[in-house]
């Protein structure tokens, strides 16, 4: 049985909260806000506005008929007035037309129900991965504003000793080079966090075209361990995406059996009224019976049994898509995990010691300046892959948990493979 993951059905249940007033928004409101985004919301309401007008479906395919025919009798000569024949019909469909039509609009309900899943699970994993980002970003920026306040102390540093003469101009130059190459990288950082900000306002449907930045810490979405792999990959039919593509194909077939339906056997029962001059009435049955013997409907249901074909081959497709990014994704989260021990816990520590020491040497006249860029250059970028690094590990244990968890909703749905 597959596991339930409380917190993001919590999140789905709850009412989605107003866009935020402030530019900060925290991870789970905005994966909340994503609910009101114009996509969802549209493929949502034409879910529900087709199931409400498919209730007041007829279970009878066919409106009677009524016929008048008025006339005059001319002869003969003494008989001459008004008659009248009134014909009531109604056709009755005798190759299962109803039961046809039933099954192509349950049909159609859930493909349009799969689309809305679909663009929900679309809109939270784009949501989660431009907030993870906005994150990285932040900490990016952070890391090269402190690094251009370190150059700078770095520059004063070397300008006041070759005022008195310990250093050349050349190591003057490098300094100023390397505090222009940090305002540069933190002009970068600003730049990219801009960017990313308007994406992530983008993807929760903010009114406003202004970025948004990240309030709180990295989301420790509880992916599930690599062992159950192999059970998710059997249920990746239940992801929207592949449901969406099967409901389509099932409906191009079952639109082709309605066609085939509708072209069956036809019959009319009725009755005739008839005014007979000079005063008589007469009352007759009828029945009439059309039979499928030359034309069947080939010319429409050949379009619709190549558009289920085609659909079953992009269902297939999908299905394969969905596998191989779930196994990925799984390996991923462990390749990230591995990455960020390394650079967590021995390459970032390591060189920014390295740095700071070579600096303090420096200081007392044991180091070159170009020993000193060196280091801290290494550093900079060691910090910078470190706080990437993060956010990629949770990035790939968010989106796992997001596609774990709609197969886990799915499965526990009665009609998830209906």
């Amino acid at each position: 049985m597959l596991p339930s993951l409380p917190i993001l059905v919590l999140l789905l249940a709850a009412e989605p909260a107003a866009a935020p007033a402030s530019r900060a928004i925290s991870f789970d409101a905005a994966l909340g806000l994503t609910e009101r985004t114009p996509n969802v919301v549209g493929a949502t309401r034409a879910s529900r506005e087709k199931a409400t007008l498919d209730r007041n479906i007829s279970s009878i395919p066919y409106n009677p008929q009524l016929s008048v025919m008025p006339g005059w009798r001319f002869a003969p000569s003494n008989a001459r007035q008004p008659e009248l024949v009134v014909e009531i019909l109604q056709p009755w469909n005798l190759s299962g037309q109803s039961r046809a039509r039933r099954r192509t609009i349950a049909l159609e309900e859930g493909v349009l129900q799969a689309e809305a899943r679909a663009a929900a699970l679309s809109s939270r994993i784009a949501a989660a991965r431009a907030w993870i980002t906005v994150w990285a970003s932040e900490h990016v920026l952070e890391e090269t504003r402190r690094e251009e306040r370190i150059a700078a102390e770095l520059e004063r540093l070397v300008d006041r000793a070759t005022t008195l003469g310990a250093m050349t101009r050349a190591d003057l130059a490098e300094a100023r080079a390397y505090h222009a190459e940090a305002r540069v990288a933190v002009l970068n950082a600003e730049g990219e966090l801009f960017q990313s900000g308007l994406t992530l306002g983008r993807e929760v449907g903010s009114p406003q075209a202004t970025p948004l930045l990240a309030e709180g810490a990295l989301p420790d979405a509880p992916a599930p361990a690599a062992a159950r792999s192999a059970e998710y990959l059997q249920q990746m039919d239940l992801l929207p995406s592949v449901a969406m593509k099967g409901f389509q194909a099932r409906a191009a077939g079952a639109r082709e059996a309605e066609e085939k339906a509708i072209r069956g056997t036809l019959a009319q029962v009725g009755a005739v009224l008839q005014r007979d001059a000079p005063d008589g009435l007469v009352i007759s049955g009828l029945a009439r019976v059309t039979f499928p013997l030359f034309e069947r409907g080939e010319r429409e249901r050949a379009g619709m049994r190549a558009d289920e074909l085609r659909l079953e081959g992009e269902r297939e497709d999908a299905l394969l898509a969905a596998r191989f990014e779930l196994a990925a994704s799984f390996h991923e989260v462990d390749h990230t995990a591995e990455l960020l021990a390394v650079l967590r816990d021995d390459l970032a520590p390591a060189s920014r010691e390295a740095a700071e020491t070579r600096r303090r040497i420096f200081q007392n006249g044991g180091a070159t300046l170009l020993e000193v860029l060196q280091s801290d250059r290494t550093a900079v970028i060691a910090a910078s892959r470190l706080w990437r690094i993060q956010a990629e590990h949770a990035w790939a244990r968010t989106k796992l948990w997001l596609l774990a968890t709609e197969v886990a909703l799915r499965a526990a749905a009665p009609e998830a493979r209906r």
